[in-house]
């Protein structure tokens, strides 16, 4: 079996995202269940992360950035139960912290990228992938979540999806950052970013993971004014799996020109 380094950079990211946005609607009177399925989607990235690469022969057991997946991983067992609010929200912003720096520390030990302003950029940017993928796919089950729990109100909603918003405009902030500082780097292995494949590259993978989400996170805002959330949630659908396709090209872009884009 192979399995690529960027294959666990892929489930931080996301389950760095879920866990975020988790914290963000920790208050939410959602129920012990949203937590304990949302959970699970950034646990199950998180046990990938930790496990399959040293399993395969392709890395250590006891390296940095997986004992920070474990305890990232291990607060599940706190957030995911009856608990305190705060304690809930506490849980999950110490699990962000921690699915956060093994991130950081993960592209640090694996990739060609080095310390000081690349290695800072570089991890900026793949957080912020991880931000938008990971909050518009908990945005679209919170959607759901009002057919679950009508009374809920749908400011929190609203909320959500202007963080979702706020993500993807980090996100382009990273990427643009990101082909500025390693600008010199790719000329030095004859790569124009300003080139008419690598323009095609970078554009497909900002028009798919970030513009076109954030034409629809407008569309669903509308939506939300008429308290529609039904719309709302379907046009979250919809970006989800544009975020998706995005981050799956972020990937492959960092696969062709060594950075996170």
């Amino acid at each position: 079996m192979v399995w690529s380094s960027l294959g666990t950079q892929f489930c931080l990211e996301l389950a760095f995202g879920v866990l975020v946005t988790m914290a963000a609607v920790a208050r939410a009177p959602l129920g012990t269940f949203f937590f304990q399925l949302m959970g699970v989607t950034a646990l199950v990235p998180l046990f990938v992360a930790v496990v399959l690469e040293p399993t395969v022969g392709a890395g250590e057991w006891l390296a940095l950035p997986r004992l920070l997946a474990l305890g990232a991983g291990a607060m599940f067992f706190v957030y995911a139960w009856p608990v305190r609010v705060r304690t809930r929200e506490l849980a999950l912003i110490a699990a962000s912290v921690l699915s956060a720096a093994a991130l950081a520390t993960y592209l640090r030990n694996t990739g060609p990228i080095g310390a000081g302003l690349p290695w800072v950029v570089a991890s900026l940017s793949a957080l912020g992938t991880g931000l938008v993928g990971g909050s518009v796919g908990l945005a679209m089950v919170f959607g759901h979540w009002y057919l679950t729990i009508p009374t809920l109100d749908v400011a929190w909603l609203v909320r959500l999806n202007r963080l979702t918003m706020v993500w993807m405009g980090l996100s382009l902030a990273a990427v643009l950052a990101t082909c500025a500082v390693f600008q010199r780097d790719l000329a030095a292995r004859d790569i124009d970013i300003f080139g008419t494949w690598p323009l095609f590259h970078i554009g497909t993978r900002v028009l798919l993971g970030i513009a076109m989400p954030l034409l629809f996170g407008w569309m669903c805002a509308q939506s939300l004014r008429y308290r529609n959330t039904r719309s709302a949630t379907g046009i979250l659908y919809a970006s989800t799996v544009l975020v998706l396709i995005g981050t799956a090209v972020s990937i492959f872009l960092q696969d062709l020109y060594g950075v996170p884009l």
